[in-house]
This record gives structure tokens, C-alpha cells and sequence, in this order.
């Protein structure tokens, strides 16, 4: 699986080079892409329509914990006669390269949250974006389905007066570009304010890593964007995170590239130990405690092991008030948070 993952990224590399597309596309309600520096970073490649991508919005709530309720950005009807509330925190979840949102483990997150609290959990699938699709055209996908978000965001907002400061987009890999595009496209082609949290769970680094912030998910695109970093290192040494830090609080359990119980050349597990260890967090009373560090040896060294610098705690219950880069170590196996 790893090998053949890498096979198509480096194909797909070599293929962005060869052909050249045109240097803009534009599609209804979304407006216009073009190709042109910084959006670069695909080599030429452009995004899909969303009629061909198909993003599929599927509302659950304590209401409908096993049924989803299809809604869509631009039929007020699928949202008004939904369980959608207003009063209740909203979340969005949505993966990465070749998955999906209707099986695994999104829908575990979401039975997450919703035991967590009442809330509106909504999974977003885009699987017809990404499977059987190279990864550079998925990669430049992304912004499509970061932009039909921002209008899913605008509708909730206009339809029902949900607070953006009660909206938590929660991402991994790829996905979690997509939400830094969506928290972009509300504050800056919708200039209706930014939303309240996105979580980057290991965002992808290849084609984002290198490239202006325009282009990858940053601290600008929320009020409070944090990071879990499980698989940050180069395509070379099997991994597929972003090693840069991206968030107002960057968290690198075990050193942020390899997870202990995972082997080296198993790259995509330590990429998927993200949304594990976010997942967990939900409602695990174990803090996941990580401390405030210069880098990973410091931290080994034991020269960070109080809370004077700052402490923190990585997942879904970091504080937005402590912000830096911050350490700490997970076990081998589920449950992953160690107890201090």
C-alpha cells in the first residue's frame, strides 16, 4: 500500500511536468482558480468541478446518530428542515488522499463527539475527488472542496444564524488542507469572519510544505488552529505529514515523524496515529500533557519537563491561550495518552 502510494505521488510528479493545463478554471457559485504563483504548487494542475468531485455534506446529531441527513450549500431546504441547530457547537470532519467519510474513521470521530456533547457533527466526503485520481490532482482539488465548505458555512450562517465561533474543522492529510482553504475562503472571499478552531491532523506536505501559506492551512485561516504533527518528515523516509509548523500550537507526540508500534517503512500508520490520537482525547480523561519545547532532543534531554515554559494539551481539549511547539509521548498501543 505504502510503496504503491508512492509510486503515484512520483508518477504524478513526473506527469506535472510533462502536460500543461490551462491556467484558469471556473465553475458557479465558486468562482475562478487559476494556476498562477503561489497556487503553483500543483505544477500546472487545476481542480475539478464540484459537480465532477462531488462534495456530500451528511448532518448527524443526538437526533440522528446513525442516519445521516444529506444537506446542501445551495438548497436552504436540506438545511432548514434538518436537525441542524443553531445553539449547538458545529463540527466538520473530513479525510485525506484515496479515503472516505462514510465508513471508518470518521465515523468513529463523530460517535466521538457526539458522546462527547450535543453537538452538530457533519462529515464531509469528497472520495470522488481522490480514488482512482493521482495525487496531484487530488492535491489541487483540495481547494474546491475548501471553497464548498466556506459555502456551507455561509448558508448555516445565513439560514439558521450559527456562530462561526462555534465552528471546529477538524482535517487529516489532504483534508486538512481542505479546511485551511474553507477557514480561508469564508474570511477572505466571503468576508464574513473566520471561523473558531481548525484542527490539521499530520497535513499533507507534499505540494504544501515548501509554498506560501496562501496555499496550506496557517494560523490566519481560524481564531485557533492547532496541529498534530505523527508522520512529519520527507517522502523519502516514508513520510507524508508537513514537518514546518502550521498552527498557533503544534504538537509532535514522540517527535512528531515516527509512533512508537509503528514500523519505519509503515509510513502511513504513524500518518493515520494522528486521528487517533485526536479521536482519543474526546472524551479520555487522560490529558495527553505535552509540554513547551525548542525541538524533540530538548525534550529527551529532560530539559522541558515542567509547566515554567508552558504546558499544554494535545487534541481535542488544547488551550488556545499556550501557544508554541509543544512535546510529549504517547504509548505504543490504544489507549495511547500516558498517564503523568
Amino acid at each position: 500500500m505504502i510503496k504503491s502510494l508512492i509510486i503515484l505521488v512520483l508518477v504524478s510528479s513526473v506527469q506535472g511536468f510533462l502536460f500543461s493545463e490551462p491556467k484558469e478554471v471556473c465553475y458557479t457559485r465558486i468562482g475562478c482558480f487559476s494556476n498562477a504563483s503561489p497556487f503553483d504548487n500543483t505544477k500546472g494542475t487545476l481542480p475539478d468541478s464540484p459537480e465532477k468531485i462531488q462534495p456530500t455534506f451528511m448532518l448527524y446529531t443526538r437526533k440522528n446518530k446513525n442516519t445521516a441527513q444529506i444537506q446542501n450549500p445551495y438548497d436552504s431546504d436540506t438545511i432548514s428542515e434538518s436537525n441542524f441547530a443553531a445553539s449547538r457547537p458545529t463540527v466538520f470532519i473530513t479525510h485525506g488522499f484515496r479515503d472516505t467519510a462514510k465508513t471508518g474513521w470518521p465515523v468513529t470521530m463523530k460517535d466521538a463527539f457526539l458522546k462527547k456533547g450535543d453537538m452538530n457533527v457533519i462529515l464531509v466526503d469528497w472520495s470522488k475527488g481522490t480514488k482512482g485520481v493521482r495525487y496531484m490532482k487530488s492535491a489541487a482539488n483540495t481547494r474546491v472542496v475548501g471553497a464548498t465548505i466556506g459555502n456551507m458555512v455561509e448558508s448555516l450562517k445565513d439560514i439558521t444564524n450559527a456562530r462561526l465561533n462555534q465552528v471546529h474543522l477538524v482535517g487529516h492529510s489532504l483534508g486538512a488542507q481542505i479546511m485551511g482553504y474553507a477557514g480561508d475562503w469564508t474570511s477572505t472571499n466571503l468576508r464574513i469572519g473566520r471561523v473558531g478552531r481548525i484542527t490539521g491532523l499530520d497535513p499533507a506536505g507534499l505540494y504544501f510544505e515548501r509554498f506560501d501559506n496562501k496555499v496550506k492551512l496557517d494560523p490566519s485561516d481560524a481564531i485557533f488552529v492547532d496541529i498534530i504533527h505523527t508522520n512529519a518528515a520527507s517522502l523519502l523516509k516514508i513520510g507524508f505529514g508537513i514537518r514546518t509548523r502550521n498552527g498557533h500550537v503544534d504538537f509532535y507526540p514522540n517527535g512528531g515523524k515516527n509512533q512508537p508500534g509503528c514500523k519505519v517503512v509503515q509510513g502511513g500508520c504513524s500518518h493515520m496515529r494522528a486521528i487517533a490520537y485526536f479521536t482519543e482525547s474526546i472524551n479520555s480523561s487522560c490529558q495527553f500533557k505535552a509540554f513547551k519545547c525548542t525541538d524533540y532532543k530538548a525534550f529527551l534531554d529532560g530539559k522541558c519537563t515542567s509547566c515554567n515554559n508552558g504546558c499544554n494539551r494535545m487534541g481535542y481539549h488544547a488551550n488556545k491561550n499556550v501557544q508554541g511547539k509543544f512535546y510529549l509521548q504517547t504509548n505504543s498501543n490504544s489507549p495511547f495518552c500516558k498517564t503523568q
